[in-house]
């Protein structure tokens, strides 16, 4: 299996600032990969940036088995790189 990993930023529902990779199979769409990360940032409308970082097998991805079961389970894993960060005042 080839995936797409997204090196993703977010607007946590309490302002903070999430970074996150999303995976998906190679060839998803931007538009669904945006929509993933903004479902898992919360909030009503959350500001999410998502830049295709890389596209590489699975067996050579950075990614734990657990993401790789969520991969194939629900079509997508997050890869949490950072916690939640507040933005400043």
């Amino acid at each position: 299996m080839v995936i797409d990993c997204y090196d993703t930023y977010a607007t946590g529902h309490d302002g903070s600032i999430l970074h996150f990779d999303v995976v998906v199979a190679a060839g998803t769409l931007k538009g669904i990969v945006e929509h993933v990360a903004a479902q898992f940032a919360g909030g009503h409308s959350p500001e999410v940036e998502a830049e295709l970082s890389c596209r590489v097998s699975a067996a050579q991805a950075n990614v734990t088995a657990e993401h790789r079961i969520e991969l194939k389970r629900q079509g997508f894993a997050i890869v949490e790189k950072t916690s939640r960060k507040k933005l400043a005042a």
